[in-house]
């Protein structure tokens, strides 16, 4: 592959970029930024677009988020020979990216950095982006990056896998920011507390795997941020008394809370819902918990007293 800068100069010839196989139909500045990840991740790509499961949900929240659907286009790469490694991106009339979708590790912290001359964006959602344990790169992608785009217009975010309270604190000074959905990273309780008075933030979800890191104490911490209407609270055991009571200061607000992959007994969800009668809760069964992750089903059960551990023992011992 070209270096990064024989890239970045051929790149700025041409409207219609061509590198590593791909045409990409941008503004040639932001080819150049797009053009730079796979050389980043040391990774040869071919051409993919967007995934057809992400496509409906990602056209959607740009309208909602006041874009025309109708003038936007995408495309997109997958590593050669993985294709569930991908990165695809959306775009305006005037080749802007406007949305970036992946799997995989894309997002190291000199990249997010490289999107301050993204001047359109308005998304980034990637799943699995960086490394877990003791690899020495997952510092590399623990989200501080962000730190750059504080005065950019993104306003939805959803991220994971090497992403820490480190990445937290910068995403939280996002003045633009109205949706953030992280899960399955090395975020904790004590990351939430930056998003504290975000006055912006009317959609925030977590899902930390039933791990100690996030415990329903958690809720007292959403609680604290003013406006929203739609709140994710994943993978975690929740009582009333120790979490959903934390909520009542958003009585009368509340559209959505997303308890998916939580347990929590019937009587605690009834309080619940009588707090916010106008909210849609949604849980799923204890089997459907095991057939989503069985990691996730298993630190539950540790964690729930008896009568919610069971049903949970049972569909895991059933699933084997």
């Amino acid at each position: 592959m070209k270096s990064l800068a024989a890239l970045s100069l051929s790149i700025l010839c041409i409207h219609h970029v061509n590198a590593a196989g791909l045409n990409l139909p941008l503004d040639p500045a932001e080819a150049a930024i797009i053009l730079a990840i796979p050389v980043a991740e040391g990774v040869e790509v071919e051409a993919a677009d967007l995934p057809g499961y992400a496509k409906k949900g990602l056209f959607e929240i740009l309208t909602a988020l006041g874009l025309d659907a109708t003038k936007l286009k995408s495309a997109g790469m997958s590593v050669k020979g993985k294709s569930g490694t991908q990165l695809s991106f959306i775009y305006d009339a005037g080749g802007h990216v406007v949305a970036l979708h992946g799997n995989g590790p894309w997002l190291r912290n000199s990249t997010l950095r490289s999107f301050k001359g993204l001047s359109e964006l308005r998304s980034i959602r990637i799943d699995h982006n960086g490394f877990v344990g003791k690899d020495a790169r997952a510092a590399e992608y623990d989200g501080r990056g962000f730190d750059a785009l504080i005065d950019s217009k993104i306003a939805d975010i959803k991220i994971g896998l090497s992403f820490s309270d480190k990445g937290m604190e910068q995403c939280a000074k996002i003045k633009s920011l109205r949706s953030f959905t992280v899960g399955h990273s090395q975020a904790s309780e004590a990351g939430i507390v930056f998003f504290t008075g975000h006055a912006g933030l009317t959609h925030f979800s977590i899902g930390e795997m039933a791990s100690n890191r996030v415990t329903e104490k958690a809720l007292a911490t959403i609680a604290k941020i003013p406006n929203l209407t739609h709140i994710g609270f994943k993978e975690c055991y929740v009582t009333y008394n120790g979490g959903f009571t934390y909520l009542a200061s958003f009585k009368g607000k509340l559209v959505e809370i997303d308890l998916t992959m939580s347990v929590a007994s019937l009587a605690d969800l009834a309080k619940l819902q009588a707090d916010h009668p106008q909210a849609k809760i949604l849980t799923i069964p204890p089997v459907e918990i095991v057939k989503r992750h069985k990691f996730i089903a298993a630190n539950l059960a540790k964690l729930s007293p008896p009568e919610l551990s069971a049903p949970l023992k049972a569909a895991l011992e059933g699933s084997k």
